[in-house]
């Protein structure tokens, strides 16, 4: 037998130079054991085959040495031999290197490996002694470790050479005294007994020697215990940290973290060393690729030494990920820099592999080079301060101010990176790049130090993110291609009849059009990349020249029709090959403009390539949507082809100039132009709705899904869910004995049991949410598997029960459909057979912020009894509350309904702990009915544990319920980012919050074994103020004895600096990114629910991460969502909205469009690939304001996928007031517009296949830009009608056209608006819920005014996003998610809607009435009408308590008066101050945009022509005396201008204004306005034929007018030396906007009074927003009171809610 070597002795937990001489000493007494020359000689000969897996394996004269020295000591018996061998080797290796570090470092490595070969090689077992022999054993108990902290510096004062040698000698001559004796046999070592299929796990726990480290992990079989392996990952981790000066506790951390990553690998695969090079693969792919593609060009180094993960040594392999996740685990907010952690990666590699190894004390990495380059990115946009500040406010960062991608794409670069770091300058020297510095790759780790990172990442922007529509256009220039090209040829091909009377011109024009946006493309995009390189550059010019080709061509085919052409003089040229010509340059254009553009514009080295390719399935998806466009556009372009024909035509003639020809035909054009854009929108979700119907037919089961929901079909269900859910064996079935009516005949005993238990585990689920009552729970639970054999079952699952459906499934629609669900999830297709064993791990997310996290009585009870809230819960889940009241009567072991009195003396304590008691599952009950942490948390810990437990129960029947349990803990995980929860119980914090900390204790004690907390703490220090993201769990001690007091943190990792730099969301999920353990990771937010029957496939579903596609496996995988918050009217109408996108839209996204990325917060992402592509979110602000949708598009852009199933889902809260939904609305929209403006998305554009872009577009920004179409297109149709009204009194050629047009076109598109956005949802109800649901969704959305609401929501996406395109500043909108019951006043209301709505809908109403006089038609007037009402009245229709009383409507409406009437004050309190903040926003954007043409000017334009048409402008030829005429000229020149008198009063107000600080009151400047403006039109009526064109034509121009004197304001155009005209222009503009509002207000306010004194329309209203009506009493049975002799629970809410007990409850 071999020398054993006792290694319990030696505490794997002292730092490593301690461990080291325990090994020493636990070697020596093996050497001493081994008195056999052949056990030495054994011994000695095998230290050269240790030899060959050495570092420093080349050095051939350490070889020699310690090769010799090794001969020189065969035959000693002394028990100091091999401290003797060691310490020759240790001088041999000393002697043949030159590095006195190194040296000291082989020294320690060949000490171990000499002294561990006793413990490794077996010998001859007659050497072994006998066990009378007295072994002589040292005591290693004086061996303590130091405390914690001194770890660090314990490696950096290590002993040198001469130090170890003295130690050795005199451990030497002092061994025999420090010895004890041992037992009289060999201490065996105790293992677990492991199939022959595996290899024993004996590990080496105490050696540096790497490729001892290889063979322990190739020695490893997939049963060896799991601690042998985290004691390799401890090794290498606390030498990473003592080499490169890394934090304790991140250490421990991400040695935590990567001992879970590879135990989820290890259960899937064949042993550890197959495991971790999967890990690895997966893990290490993007730095890998980028060390080939970067770094060996930066250094020099060989492409050899960046070996595949598969082809790379274990112990290579496992240093390369614990160092990963190490400086990973560091980085703070540099994670969002997913390159620059490579370069970090790449240095310190390098570095580790080179000869010399510095010990650095903790945290040398964090201060000397996280920080550095963390404060250049915190100071670029944010000014110092506790806490810091954001440098500009509301308004956007400048679009060439640096963020996260610019200086991450820094290091995609290797050129970039050599010229762009720069060393700091020592003593007036030049500064020296690191490149030069640098001599090897193994230095640049050791310069990091000491690089000049404010200089270096200086002026580093690769993308400028102008707010404007440029980047759009640049971007997705294709689109815009091809719908101009398809509206162009629609209305040439009914303009003109092909190629007749020289057609053909007109039809070659079109080749035209891929010139043209190729040109705005190649300068855009110079514009918008600064760091483009010159190459490409020069590349981009010359394939600009060639795209213009076409435009040469066509001037040839001009000239060749107009004259002859000879060519070389020898002939002419004829027309066919001209326009041959031309026809082939511009489809070889075309082709090339709609191709995808190069993947690497750039020319960088690093560039990841997106995934997609150009599908069949997509491609007909798109012909079909593009199909229908063109046929609706051909069946309504006659009428526009007919108008512009007659404008034409009278050009022709010469009755009308050119010039003013071109505002007739951009009226009928652009209305046409952007009707027919937009609508592509609208024929793809119509497409989209019937499309996923179809498939959802065959994926959701059809036919079967109607029997399901009434309870037949489901005796299917237990043998789908033994297979397909729990891949249980299937039973062998004799054909003759198959029973299709007993179901359970069919099965085993195990199937039976598992579907039994699991069935009954359901009903009890229902039960404990009260969603069932007891009656209903006997009825459909089974009572054993024995009682099933003998055909005793429920009846929704008893096959003779077929035809007797009634009352089978339960009366709770909850309950109803969640069975249903089960059975629906059950019968889909499923995966190859697994175990829950062999799935990857995952781990929850759950940020929280200010979120209620529970209930308690204060919100639910107020001084005189119950809440509103309690009250409304009651009422609307009363039968739920039935069940409540039932189930808390048996509170503590006692019949509560027939408890003593509570007068009886004797019960007095027990009563009030029941009180307690009761008190607090009241406030669960309600808790659980809201949307709250705590709702999230509960769903989320229970389903998901409670459904892998009887999972892994059914699959592993031999485990015990603790080794159960503990498998489900390696593969499920529950992290809340609770940034506030050290906030929460500090009082001298402003976010202190008693009841905040409270809830979050009692999460951790209730849920505790799956759940910890992870927050962001700050400290005041001497130095500064620190940051650190910390972590607690049920098991870390509270640091006070209070119920709300904090715990002390498992983890305290320090940040860099101040954390939130985004919105807060993605910074706060990134700082707790690091304390999530498993492979895949699901961010769920804090308004979500889970079920157990829906995570039964939770296996399923994470078993789709094992299958792979191009070598990756899915980035996201998607999945539905229920909504639940379909309270009251707002609630269902979002609830449906999300219930469509989540289930028909997203599943067409999935096949065929392939286009979906990253929506709903049920999606399961791959954690691998996140952390490899920055994270789970992006934290720059304002870009990043919709943080999570970028993970979707990153990876897209780095090769991944995504996919979509809906056998699983999880629940959802959406927004359930007006209010609160439109505020969640604006917010996504204010996101969509900060996308737009992105690098990703102009990728997108640029690189995917026009298919995939297609739909990629118009799901995502596009639908957005869709709405800004749909919102002009209704201005432009309303504008085009008051301009042909108007044109009927001078023929301008216009008016029939443009009736005919308006009358065909504008019905068919409001009509085709209303489609797309109620079809989807109808589709998806008929399919899931039958016939009568579809029908009664369509009644109720009409009813519920759904049409109203969908305007009211498109007007306020068009403004939020175009605004944001335009002026940038979105902002975190907290909508707030609670029951919206609280009436909002008017004046709110006012401020609110009134520029996003009420002023566009004044302005459609004012074109309306200019329209007066012609009929457009019945369609025209109710779809203009229907918008007109919803842009300025759905406010007040869907505000609680709006009509409640003419009182409080009058009360508002002074109130509203107040605030216009006010001169100062904040923007709640004054209308002047409200107004000028409104308008403040133009300052964000560019002042170049300020001299672009507007529509607004447009409008003025084409107002001015048809006034030209009727007046023309007379010639100036009298002289000065003659003042008649020239008051008449005068007056004829003042028809074209705008209203000029207000303004000259303001211009000579403004000094006095400005001297005297005299502000007169604006209602006075707006009445004097209107005065001065009726003058004018007064004075000017004498020379003009219509006073109504010239009050058209004065509202254009005071609509342009206000719109440029608000931006010459804003920008402060001439400084302080127009500082009067500023003035004067913000005066005369406010005096507009007060009549506008005013006038606006009053028409409201009247509205609202004639309303309110309906009678009883204020309980109609009510009726209508929550479906409930407080004021009728309720029938007897439906009361939730009790009876009199209910003593405990009557007291119970006698003392909460009085108003509950007046009746008695028949008891249930």
């Amino acid at each position: 037998m071999r020398p054993h070597v006792p290694t319990d002795d030696v505490d794997t937990d002292m730092p490593k130079f301690d461990q080291s001489r325990a090994a020493s000493r636990a070697v020596s007494r093996a050497a001493s054991r081994a008195t056999s020359p052949t056990a030495r000689s054994t011994t000695v000969e095998n230290i050269p085959t240790l030899l060959g897996r050495l570092p420093f394996r080349g050095d051939a004269a350490a070889s020699m040495a310690i090769e010799g020295s090794c001969k020189s000591s065969q035959g000693k018996d002394d028990a100091n031999a091999g401290y003797k061998f060691a310490e020759t080797t240790a001088r041999a290796l000393y002697k043949a290197t030159e590095e006195v570090a190194a040296a000291r470092k082989a020294a320690e490595e060949a000490a171990i490996i000499i002294m561990e070969e006793g413990e490794i090689e077996e010998v001859d077992s007659s050497s072994a002694p006998d066990n009378d022999e007295e072994v002589e054993v040292v005591n290693l108990n004086s061996f303590k470790p130091p405390p914690r902290r001194d770890v660090c510096q314990l490696h950096w004062s290590l002993p040198s050479w001469e130090a170890v040698a003295g130690f050795t000698a005199r451990l030497s001559a002092n061994l025999s005294s420090r010895v004890v004796h041992a037992s009289d046999s060999p201490c065996e070592q105790t293992t677990t007994s492991y199939t022959p299929d595996y290899i024993s796990a004996d590990v080496p726990e105490d050696t540096d020697d790497a490729s001892s480290l290889g063979q322990s992990i190739n020695n490893m079989g997939r049963k060896a215990p799991a601690a042998a392996r985290r004691s390799l990952i401890d090794r290498v981790c606390n030498d990473l940290q003592s080499r490169l000066g890394l934090q304790y506790d991140s250490v421990r951390n991400q040695a935590e973290h990567v001992h879970a990553l590879w135990e989820s690998f290890v259960d899937r695969h064949r042993g550890p060393s197959v495991a971790l090079h999967d890990l690895g693969k997966q893990l290490l792919r993007s730095q890998m690729e980028w060390w080939e593609k970067v770094w060996c060009p930066l250094t020099g180094t060989g492409v050899h030494e960046c070996a595949d993960p598969e082809h790379t040594a274990d112990d290579v392999l496992l240093r390369d990920i614990c160092l990963f996740l190490l400086l990973w685990g560091e980085l703070g907010n540099l994670r969002f820099c997913p390159e620059l952690g490579c370069f970090l990666f790449a240095s310190a590699r390098s570095y580790l592999a080179g000869p010399v190894f510095e010990r650095k004390p903790e945290g040398a990495f964090l201060e000397e080079v996280v920080k550095p380059i963390f404060n250049v990115i915190l100071f670029e946009t944010f000014e110092p301060g506790l806490p810091p500040k954001f440098k500009f406010g509301k308004a956007p960062a400048p679009a060439d101010a640096c963020n996260y991608d610019d200086w991450n794409e820094l290091f995609w670069d290797p050129f970039r990176i050599k010229r762009a770091l720069k060393l700091q300058a020592k003593g007036g020297e030049q500064q020296t790049r690191l490149h030069t510095a640098s001599r090897k790759a193994s230095e640049v780790w050791t310069l990091l130090p000491d690089v000049d990172w404010l200089a270096s990442l200086r002026d580093q922007k690769s993308h400028r993110e102008l707010h404007s529509f440029l980047p759009l256009l640049v971007g997705f220039y294709r689109i815009w291609l091809l719908l101009s090209l398809s509206f162009a040829g629609l209305v040439l091909l009914r303009v003109n009849e092909p190629f007749a009377n020289k057609g053909y011109l007109e039809w070659s024009a079109l080749g035209l059009i891929a010139p043209s946006w190729l040109f705005l493309y190649h300068v855009g995009f110079q514009l918008l990349t600064p760091k483009i390189s010159w190459k490409s550059r020069f590349a981009c010019f010359f394939k600009l020249i060639a795209y213009m080709i076409p435009v040469a061509t066509y001037a040839l085919e001009r000239f060749s029709a107009e004259q002859q052409i000879l060519i070389l003089g020898i002939g002419e040229l004829p027309n066919s090959i001209a326009v041959a010509l031309h026809t082939a340059a511009s489809t070889m254009v075309l082709l090339l403009a709609l191709s995808p553009s190069s993947q690497n514009l750039y020319d960088w080295r690093f560039y990841p390539s997106s995934f997609g390719q150009l599908g069949i399935p997509t491609a007909l998806f798109w012909f079909s949507v593009f199909g229908a466009k063109v046929a609706f556009d051909y069946l309504v372009t006659p009428r526009l082809g007919f108008a512009i024909d007659k404008v034409w035509h009278m050009h022709a003639l010469g009755d009308v100039r050119f010039w003013l020809v071109l505002p007739q035909l951009a009226v009928l054009i652009l209305p046409a132009a952007l009707s027919s854009f937009a609508s592509l929108s609208f024929f793809e979700k119509i497409v989209i709705a019937v499309t996923g119907a179809l498939r959802g037919i065959r994926i959701l089961g059809g036919f079967k899904l109607c029997c399901y929901r009434r309870g037949i079909g489901l005796t299917h269900m237990p043998a789908k869910i033994t297979h397909g859910v729990l891949h249980l064996p299937k039973q062998q079935q004799d054909a003759t004995r198959y029973e299709a009516t007993r179901w359970w005949n069919n099965m085993s005993d195990h199937e039976l049991g598992a579907f039994v238990e699991i069935w009954n585990c359901m009903m009890t689920e229902l039960r404990e949410r009260d969603l069932i009552s007891d009656a209903e729970m006997n009825t459909l639970s089974f009572e054993s598997k024995e009682a099933v054999r003998h055909g005793r079952l429920p009846k929704v699952l008893d096959p003779l029960n077929v035809f007797d459906i009634r009352n089978i499934l339960p009366v709770n629609q909850e309950a109803r459909r969640r069975i249903v669900g089960l059975a629906r999830a059950a019968q889909m297709r499923p995966l190859p057979p697994s175990t829950l064993r062999q799935c990857p791990s995952m781990t929850v997310l759950i940020p929280h912020y200010t979120e209620t996290i529970r209930y308690d009585r204060d919100d639910l009870f107020t001084e005189n009894g119950s809440a509103e809230l309690l009250q409304f819960l009651v009422k609307y889940y009363s039968d739920e509350f039935r069940h409540f009241a039932s189930r808390v009567r048996h509170l503590g072991g006692c019949d509560l309904w027939n408890a003593a009195p509570a007068a009886s003396p004797a019960n007095g304590a027990e009563r009030n702990a029941q009180l307690v008691e009761l008190n607090t599952e009241l406030c669960k009950w309600a808790s659980l009915r809201m949307q709250t942490l705590w709702r999230t948390i509960e769903g989320i810990c229970l389903a998901y544990s409670k459904a892998l437990s009887a999972v892994c129960k059914q699959q592993e029947p031999s485990l015990s319920q603790a080794e159960c349990e503990e498998l489900v803990r390696k593969k499920f995980q529950l992290v809340v980012a609770m940034q506030r929860y050290a906030k929460f119980s500090d009082p001298n914090c402003p976010a202190y919050d008693i009841r905040q900390a409270a809830a979050a204790e009692a999460i951790l004690q209730t849920f505790g074994s799956w759940l910890s907390i992870a927050y962001i703490d700050e400290k005041d220090e001497p130095e500064g103020r620190r940051y650190y993201s910390c972590l607690v769990d049920s098991n870390c001690p509270r640091m006070t004895e209070s119920q709300a007091g904090m715990r002390e943190a498992k983890f305290t990792v320090e940040l860099p600096g101040f954390p939130i730099m985004g919105h807060g969301k993605s910074d706060n999920q990134n700082c707790a990114l690091i304390f999530t353990r498993g492979e895949l990771l699901q961010a769920i937010d804090a308004n979500q629910d889970a079920y157990f029957e829906a995570s039964l496939f939770l296996p399923r579903a994470l078993q789709e991460f094992t299958a792979t596609c191009n070598g990756r496996r899915p980035g996201i995988l998607g999945f539905r969502e229920h909504i639940f918050s379909n309270v009251g009217i707002m609630g269902r109408i979002a609830a449906d909205n999300e219930f469509a996108f989540g289930t028909v839209v997203q599943r067409t996204m999935d096949w065929p469009m392939g286009c979906r990325m990253h929506y709903g917060h049920p999606d399961i992402m791959d954690k691998i690939q996140m952390l490899q592509q920055g994270g789970v979110s992006k934290g720059t602000r304002g870009l990043n304001l919709s943080e999570d949708i970028f993970s979707g598009i990153d990876l897209m852009l780095r090769g991944g996928w995504t996919a979509y199933r809906e056998y699983f889902h999880v629940g959802k809260g959406r927004d359930m007031g007006f209010m609160s939904v439109l505020s969640f609305t604006a917010k996504v929209s204010m996101g969509n517009g900060e996308q737009a403006i992105t690098r990703q998305w102009m990728r997108m554009g640029l690189h995917l296949p026009l298919a995939r872009l297609l739909g990629i577009f118009y799901v995502h920004v596009g639908w957005y830009l869709n709405q800004c179409f749909v919102t002009w297109s209704l201005q432009a149709f309303s504008f085009m009608a008051a301009y042909a009204a108007l044109g009927k009194q001078v023929d301008i050629g216009i008016p029939s056209g443009a009736m005919q047009l308006t009358t065909s076109y504008f019905g068919s598109f409001y009509v085709g608006f209303m489609l797309a956005s109620m079809l989807p949802l109808i589709l998806e109800e008929l399919i899931e819920n039958g016939l009568r649901a579809a029908l009664r969704s369509i009644a109720s959305s009409v009813l519920a005014l759904s049409p109203v609401f969908a305007a009211f929501q498109s007007k306020l996406m068009a403004h939020f996003f175009e605004s944001t395109v335009h002026y940038g500043g979105a902002q975190y909108i907290p909508t707030g998610r609670g029951l919206a019951t609280a009436h909002e006043p008017f004046a709110k209301l006012f401020r609110t809607f009134s520029a996003t709505h009420f002023a566009d809908g004044f302005e459609l109403a004012v074109l309306i009435v200019f329209s007066s006089g012609t009929d457009y038609g019945m369609a025209f007037y109710m779809c203009i009408g229907l918008t007109i009402m919803s842009w300025t009245f759905a406010p007040f229709l869907f505000n609680p308590k709006q009509f409640a009383t003419t009182s409080q409507v009058c009360k508002d409406f002074r109130d509203w008066a107040r605030w216009m009437c006010k001169g100062a004050g904040k923007a709640d309190e004054s209308w002047v101050t409200w107004a000028t903040e409104l308008q403040a926003v133009r300052a964000n954007s560019s002042i170049v945009w300020v001299l672009v043409p507007s529509a607004r000017f447009l409008a003025a334009a084409c107002s001015t022509a048809l006034l030209l048409h009727l007046e023309p402008i007379p010639p100036f030829g009298l002289s000065i005396q003659q003042w008649f005429p020239l008051l008449q000229w005068i007056r004829s020149i003042l028809v074209f201008l705008p209203p000029l008198a207000h303004f000259v009063l303001c211009f000579v107000l403004s000094p006095l204004e400005l001297s005297c600080g005299i502000k007169p009151p604006y209602a006075c400047m707006a009445v004097l306005a209107i005065a001065l403006t009726c003058c004018e039109l007064y004075f000017m009526q004498w020379q003009t034929a219509s006073l109504a064109v010239v009050a058209f034509h004065k509202y254009m121009c005071v609509r342009f007018m206000l719109e440029a004197a608000d931006d010459t304001v804003a920008h402060r155009l001439g400084g302080c030396l127009l500082r009067p005209l500023q003035r004067a222009l913000s005066s005369w503009a406010l005096s507009f906007r007060f009549v506008r509002d005013a006038v606006v207000g009053i028409i409201l306010a009247v509205c609202c009074v004639a309303f309110a004194a309906i009678p009883g329309l204020a309980n109609v209203h009510l009726w209508f927003l929550f479906r409930t009506n407080p004021g009728a009493k309720k029938k007897h049975d439906d009361k939730a009171c009790l009876q009199e002799n209910d003593c405990m629970l009557l007291e119970f809410f006698q003392e909460f809610a009085p108003q509950l007990a007046q009746h008695p409850l028949e008891r249930p």
